[in-house]
C-alpha cells in the first residue's frame, strides 16, 4: 500500500481509537453527574460513540488490507494469502478480534444512544479492549520486556484517546447545544474534563518515557535514526498539545462564565485538537518505523 495511503490508515486507525476512548471516558468522567443537562448529553456522546465505531471499523479493513499487501506472495492466489494471515499468524487473530469488537461497538454505542444503559457497559469493555490492538500488533509486542511494554503502550492509547477524544466529545456537545440555541455547556464540563485531562498527561508522560528507554539505544538516537526522529517530531508536537492545555486550563477556564472565555476556549481547543491529529499521524508513521 502507497505510503501516504498506508499512513492515512494509521491515522484514522488512532483517531476513531481516540474518538471510542474518549466517548467512553467522558461517560464516566464527565458526563456521570445526576444534573438535568447530562441524559441529553449522553445520548449526544453515544451517537458520536457509534461514528468512532463505524471509522474504526473501516480503518481495520484498511490495516487489513495494508497487511495483506505486504504479507503477500506474487506467486500463490490473493484468497489464499488472506486466509493464511488470518488463520494462521498471531497478527490475524488480533485483527479479527479487532474486527469483531468493532461491529459490536456499533451496537452497544447504537442502544446506549437509545437510552439502554447496558449499552454504555458493553461500549466500555469493548472501547478499552480494542485500545489494546495497537500494542499487540506493534512494537510492543517484542523483546524482552513484553508485558511490560504492553501495558505501557495500552496505557498509553487509553490516556491519548480520553484526552483528545474527550476533548473532542467536548466540543462536539458545546456546538450542539449552541446550535439548537441553548447556552454553553462548557462551565458545566470543563471542571470535569479538566481532572481527567491532567490524569491522562501523567500517563501520557511516563508511558512516553518507558516507551522511549525501551526503543532508544541512547538519547542520541532521537537525531540520528529515523525511529528517533520520528519521535522527537512526536514530542514536539505533545509539547505543543499541552502548552494550549496549559493556556485553556490557566487563561479561559477561571473565565468561564463570561462570553470570552468560553470563545476564548473554543478557540484554543480547536487548535489543540488540529496539533493532536498531527500527533496522531506522526504516531502512526511511528508505529510503522524500526526502532533499530
Amino acid at each position: 500500500m502507497p505510503g501516504p495511503v498506508g499512513a492515512g490508515v494509521g491515522w484514522l486507525l488512532f483517531a476513531s481509537l481516540s474518538v471510542v476512548t474518549g466517548v467512553v471516558a467522558s461517560r464516566w468522567v464527565v458526563l456521570s453527574g445526576p444534573g438535568d443537562d447530562h441524559p441529553a448529553l449522553r445520548l449526544q456522546a453515544a451517537r458520536l460513540g457509534m461514528g468512532g465505531a463505524v471509522a474504526l471499523a473501516a480503518a481495520l479493513v484498511g490495516v487489513f488490507a495494508r497487511q495483506l499487501l505486504e504479507f503477500r506472495d506474487p506467486f500463490v492466489p490473493w484468497r489464499d494469502d488472506a486466509h493464511l494471515l488470518l488463520t494462521g499468524t498471531a497478527w490475524g487473530a488480533t485483527w479479527l478480534t479487532g474486527a469483531v469488537a468493532s461491529v459490536l461497538l456499533v451496537v452497544a454505542f447504537g442502544a446506549a444512544a437509545g437510552g439502554r444503559r447496558w449499552g454504555w457497559w458493553m461500549g466500555t469493555v469493548l472501547g478499552l479492549g480494542v485500545g489494546a490492538f495497537p500494542a499487540f500488533t506493534g512494537h510492543a509486542n517484542a523483546g524482552d520486556l513484553r508485558g511490560l511494554t504492553l501495558a505501557a503502550d495500552i496505557l498509553h492509547v487509553w490516556g491519548a484517546g480520553a484526552w483528545m477524544g474527550g476533548l473532542l466529545v467536548l466540543m462536539v456537545l458545546e456546538g450542539r447545544r449552541r446550535r439548537a440555541g441553548g447556552g454553553s455547556v462548557l462551565p458545566l464540563l470543563v471542571p470535569a474534563f479538566s481532572r481527567l485531562a491532567m490524569l491522562c498527561v501523567g500517563l501520557l508522560v511516563s508511558t512516553g518515557i518507558l516507551a522511549a528507554w525501551v526503543h532508544l539505544d541512547a538519547w542520541g538516537a532521537l537525531v540520528t535514526t529515523p525511529y528517533g526522529r520520528l519521535l522527537a517530531l512526536k514530542l514536539v508536537g505533545v509539547a505543543g498539545v499541552l502548552a494550549l492545555g496549559a493556556l485553556n486550563l490557566r487563561r479561559w477556564t477561571p473565565r468561564l462564565a463570561g462570553d470570552e472565555g468560553q470563545e476564548g476556549m473554543r478557540r484554543t481547543a480547536t487548535w489543540e485538537l488540529a496539533l493532536g491529529g498531527m500527533v496522531l499521524l506522526v504516531t502512526a508513521l511511528l508505529v510503522r518505523t524500526s526502532p533499530m
